[in-house]
């Protein structure tokens, strides 16, 4: 049987839970006193909560609806299409043009979701950027030497067997760039 009083109790008799009417319990909200179980606890700098009394909420910056998702998506997409696009035109300034991405990727999704951040927009911005250097290697592999800058432009072979077995120009300096996009925009997402 469920009590409804909550201001008149008996330290020794064990209440039942508000919200598991079927659950005896002894612990109390510590604010507004109603009976709760530890299935429904809360535990705060203050003591025990309830739901209710707790306050669980996401902050604003971390409330990421779906439509920011969208949203997201289009603008990191973009963002890592022209650096990708200029990746492959220019393979010998990777480094600046994958440093391009870890920045343009992240603040563009910053942008385009009022500066919204959190875990799945950061796999958004690393999604982007993954898409953005396959981008780079399909425009080195359909315009090899485009814009040769006096010889210079040219992707330099990595000296790797297995790497020099891949269908895309991947070298040593390829996945360090990549990681370093990653920790950009990783870091300006969180």
């Amino acid at each position: 049987m469920a009590t409804t009083d909550f201001t008149q109790y008996d330290p020794e008799v064990p209440l039942y839970c508000a919200n598991h009417p079927d659950t005896e319990t002894f612990l109390r909200c510590g604010k507004c006193e109603k009976p709760i179980c530890a299935r429904c606890r809360v535990s705060t700098p203050v003591g025990f909560r309830c739901y209710e009394c707790a306050n669980l909420k996401v902050l604003p910056t971390y409330a990421v609806s779906t439509d920011y998702y969208a949203k997201a998506v289009v603008a990191g997409g973009a963002a890592a299409a022209i650096t990708g696009v200029l990746m492959g035109l220019f393979p010998a300034f990777a480094f600046w043009a994958a440093l391009a991405m870890g920045i343009a990727v992240p603040e563009s999704i910053a942008a385009a979701t009022n500066q919204k951040r959190g875990p799945g927009l950061r796999a958004v911005a690393i999604g982007a950027i993954i898409f953005g250097f396959i981008v780079g290697g399909l425009v080195l592999i359909a315009f090899p030497g485009l814009i040769p800058l006096g010889g210079i432009n040219y992707p330099i072979p990595s000296g790797i067997p297995l790497l020099e077995r891949l269908p895309f120009h991947i070298t040593q300096y390829t996945i360090l760039w990549l990681a370093m996009a990653f920790w950009l925009a990783y870091h300006r997402l969180r």
